[in-house]
């Protein structure tokens, strides 16, 4: 199986204005911008094997073709009159991805590695136990750290339709029905 995430990567990249900025068509008609900024180099596949070895951890291979282009990044930030107020997708380089596993009490329970924050209210996890067993589907968030909601997609899937729809939170989509999208 071939890896996508670079053509995504690359795909983003092209319709950001030089400033990291692109505009979208959002919900309802709204248009908003927003700063997307990669890490300016990847990680090594020494400092990605150095990183698992001391975490005794294997990293998806689409993860890894990631953190080998970019070892970190921020995805959809919202701009609001040219200032970044922050939300979006804030994906970890393996220096921070660290520093969350030393919280080990918040992810020991659910037996997660911390690969990001989203929307500024979630963690984005890659489940050890899933990966551990081959299951492909090893991605979930856990909201406000007790809220346990695999998202059965891998890295590149979930990148790929982030990417898709702008930011916003496609996982959420399938909730909202003519019945009840007007309530929310």
């Amino acid at each position: 199986m071939t890896s996508f995430v670079q053509n995504t990567v690359n795909g983003l990249k092209s319709l950001l204005d030089q400033n990291g900025v692109i505009r979208s068509l959002g919900s309802e008609g709204e248009i908003t911008d927003a700063l997307v900024t990669f890490s300016d180099s990847g990680a090594s596949q020494c400092d990605i094997r150095a990183f698992e070895s001391h975490h005794q951890l294997s990293l998806p291979d689409d993860y890894q073709k990631f953190l080998t282009l970019h070892n970190g990044a921020r995805i959809f930030d919202s701009l609001l009159d040219g200032v970044n107020i922050g939300g979006g997708l804030h994906l970890f380089n393996l220096k921070e991805i660290d520093t969350e596993l030393k919280d080990e009490e918040l992810y020991e329970e659910v037996s997660g590695i911390p690969i990001g924050h989203l929307l500024e209210e979630c963690d984005l996890m890659i489940d050890r136990d899933r990966l551990k067993e081959g299951d492909p589907n090893y991605l979930y968030l856990l909201e406000d750290g007790l809220e346990y909601k695999p998202l059965d997609l891998n890295f590149e899937i979930f990148l790929d339709r982030y990417v898709m729809c702008h930011g916003q939170p496609f996982w959420e989509w399938r909730y909202y029905t003519a019945e009840n999208y007007y309530r929310t």
